[in-house]
């Protein structure tokens, strides 16, 4: 990227950041600049944050960033040439202490210790754009938090789809086995991307249920196809939750 592409699209963002802009934007170039910080406060120490500590809490009170036009900007960096590989995850912001933060949650924590892998805090849901394959960096397209009324499965959902109706292109999106499920096969349906999900080794299919034969219940589901059982496998099983 040159300077002047850079300068740019410095200037797009901080016009996209609404109310107190200017703390806002060094707050950011005090982030990316800053490895590693002991405490929030601590960024205000950052040479590229002008201003006095105080000013970190008002710039996040007061800022109330465009996201969709973020987005877009953030899209305007991506070729438009080929197809574009995003990839969507939940993760969760431990609070277990902070018994006054509004909008906890329980969330999955699988890098907790035990047997109940369960914390409380606040659950976020990012879609990213991988520009380059072998490579760890990644261009956020979408980061929000995922309020109390709110699931994974449907956050996601709504973001995959804000993005690929801004792209010009196909796009292929990755996920985890916690968007394996039939509900979010349903509620992305009829968004233009394909989709490359991880299941479960125990994630259990069916295929669609039999002809009525006009006696008894009709069924429910057909043939059952389970990942790991290698005896159950059938041509093209049609998932139905499990």
């Amino acid at each position: 990227m040159n300077a002047d592409k850079l300068l740019a699209f410095r200037q797009t963002a901080y016009e996209c950041l609404g109310r107190a802009h200017d703390a806002m934007f060094e707050l950011g170039d005090a982030v990316l600049s800053s490895p590693r910080v002991n405490s929030f406060a601590e960024l205000s120490c950052s040479p590229l944050f002008r201003r006095q500590w105080s000013s970190l809490y008002e710039a996040l009170q007061d800022s109330r960033p465009q996201r969709r036009k973020l987005m877009q900007l953030y899209i305007e960096q991506m070729s438009q040439m080929e197809r574009p590989v995003i990839a969507g995850d939940h993760t969760i912001w431990a609070r277990p202490y902070a018994v006054t933060l509004q909008e906890r949650t329980y969330e999955h924590q699988a890098t907790m210790l035990g047997n109940r892998p369960v914390g409380v805090g606040q659950g976020w849901s990012t879609l990213t754009w991988i520009p380059e394959a072998g490579s760890s960096w990644a261009l956020p397209l979408r980061l929000e938090r995922i309020t109390s009324f709110e699931s994974p499965i449907s956050k996601a959902a709504w973001q995959l789809r804000q993005v690929c109706q801004a792209l010009n292109v196909r796009a292929i999106s990755l996920w985890d086995s916690e968007y394996g499920c039939a509900r979010f096969v349903l509620a992305t349906a009829d968004i233009a991307c394909d989709k490359l999900i991880h299941l479960r080794s125990n994630r259990c299919l069916w295929t669609a249920p039999p002809a009525y034969g006009g006696r008894g219940r009709p069924s429910v589901h057909g043939d059952k196809f389970k990942l790991n059982h290698p005896t159950t496998s059938s041509p093209r099983p049609a998932e139905r939750g499990g």
